[in-house]
């Protein structure tokens, strides 16, 4: 007889599990395992798109899985107001913020007040994707059709030659270039300056306008840390000649 309630006891606790019985002591563990995941996919609880996020070296990378552009922000750790770590652009904008017990907060463009983002799966982690010297060279070429076209004006482009290995870098700094000048299609009047783009290689990233030019410095080395995100690039678009 005890052995038949033995039986049936463990038979219900299984069945408990099974559908789903909630273990507040398993469930906050599991959020911390996941917390720990230094490179994984999560999930916008209002959308239900996804991002990547890369937390596997010294800066954060974050890029989302359907962006148009494609562009992958390089994300900085501050400690945020009450606990928990904000990752803030190179712009100063908090992108996402984590709490201790794995929670996490997204401020995506769309919802700048913040959505709740779930942990989905681990992924692989973001470097830039590599390239050859012909294929940097047919992009700086599409750069200037596009930047001549828009701005109704010849511009060129001239760029330093970069490592093979930082060529990814400075493929994907033409890219920011681009997206930076079509952010900044409404403001014509402050681009009429601009007349050429000029990126060199230095020991950390940086824009600035200097005379009739953009300048976009990289640092190929860092990856993708190396080079200016397109919103810091748009910022030196419009401001005066920072050079005098």
């Amino acid at each position: 007889m005890t052995r038949i309630l033995l039986v049936i006891l463990t038979a219900a606790l299984f069945a408990g599990a099974a559908i789903g019985f909630q273990n507040p002591l398993r469930d906050r563990l599991l959020r911390n395992e996941r917390a720990e995941e230094s490179v994984g996919w999560y999930q916008r609880a209002d959308t239900g798109e996804f991002f990547l996020f890369d937390r596997s070296s010294t800066v954060a990378l974050l890029r989302e899985r359907d962006d148009p552009t494609g562009e992958v922000l390089v994300l900085f750790a501050n400690r945020a107001p009450g606990g928990g770590t904000a990752y803030v652009s190179d712009t100063g904008r908090e992108v996402i913020r984590l709490t201790a017990l794995g929670g996490a907060t997204y401020f995506p463009a769309d919802a700048p007040n913040g959505v709740i983002a779930d942990f989905a799966s681990a992924a692989g982690g973001l470097a830039p994707t590599p390239r050859s010297t012909e294929e940097v060279r047919l992009r700086a070429e599409e750069l200037v059709n596009e930047l001549s076209g828009d701005l109704n004006r010849t511009i060129s482009v001239g760029y330093a030659p970069a490592p093979r290995a930082g060529l990814g870098v400075q493929y994907d700094s033409l890219h920011m270039i681009a997206l930076a000048f079509r952010s900044q299609r409404g403001e014509r009047r402050r681009l009429r300056g601009i007349e050429r783009v000029d990126i060199s290689i230095g020991e950390q990233p940086a824009a600035y306008r200097r005379d009739n030019s953009l300048v976009v410095v990289i640092a190929p080395e860092f990856g993708f840390a190396g080079r200016s995100s397109s919103a810091y690039i748009a910022r030196a678009l419009v401001s005066e000649d920072q050079t005098n």
